[in-house]
């Protein structure tokens, strides 16, 4: 009985994020209400309070359906590894691209991120780990390159935060410009040329 019980907790959880996933992309994020992502998902108010404090929450929670996934690629970074540091970066930023171009949820929550989220004060926590996250991201490429400066394979006048900053402000720009005008450049099949770009100035 409780492990039905946490089971259907755990399945309500999951349509709220549904639900605010799918009004926060059709109406940006300060335009859709708590009230307006309860209807959606068939739930009262009380029950997305039972998980989420509000709707920064809600929005963080909703941002780590995609955020976990890609730290845990990030993560591979840190570690020791027989394999060119640099070619480590490229295949998680390039899979980082692929993935926007050919899942739907990926391209739905970072169109948010990017082109419907108002950075109001109901917010700021929300944006707050946000920023936290991206530093983290930047220090997960920042140990990629300082191990691929150890081995010889980084330019040796390149510090290696400057180009994880570079690198991630780059793909920050490069996916901006795909969710607006995914017709302009085909991620699926130009991902690879897009990172090489980048990462060949990088280069020893």
């Amino acid at each position: 009985m409780v492990r039905r019980t946490k089971a259907e907790a755990e399945q309500t959880r999951e349509c709220i994020l549904d639900a605010a996933e799918e009004m926060f992309f059709e109406h940006g994020v300060s335009r859709t209400t708590l009230e307006k992502i309860a209807k959606a998902a068939g739930v009262t108010r009380g029950a997305i309070y039972w998980h989420f404090q509000n709707k920064a929450d809600l929005y963080d929670a909703m941002l780590d359906r995609i955020r976990l996934p890609f730290h845990g690629s990030l993560a591979t970074l840190s570690e020791e590894s027989e394999q060119d540091p640099i070619d480590q970066i490229r295949n998680v930023m390039i899979e980082a691209l692929n993935r926007i171009a050919t899942n739907e949820q990926h391209f739905r929550i970072l169109m948010i991120v990017f082109h419907r989220s108002e950075y109001i004060d109901e917010l700021n926590p929300a944006v707050c780990r946000h920023e936290e996250s991206k530093n983290e991201a930047i220090s997960f490429l920042e140990q990629g390159f300082v191990r691929a400066k150890e081995k010889g394979l980084l330019k040796a006048d390149l510090d290696p935060r400057l180009a994880a900053a570079a690198l991630n402000a780059y793909v920050g720009g490069l996916i901006s410009q795909y969710l607006l005008h995914p017709e302009q450049c085909d991620l699926s099949k130009k991902s690879q040329v897009l990172i090489d770009i980048m990462l060949d100035g990088f280069r020893a």
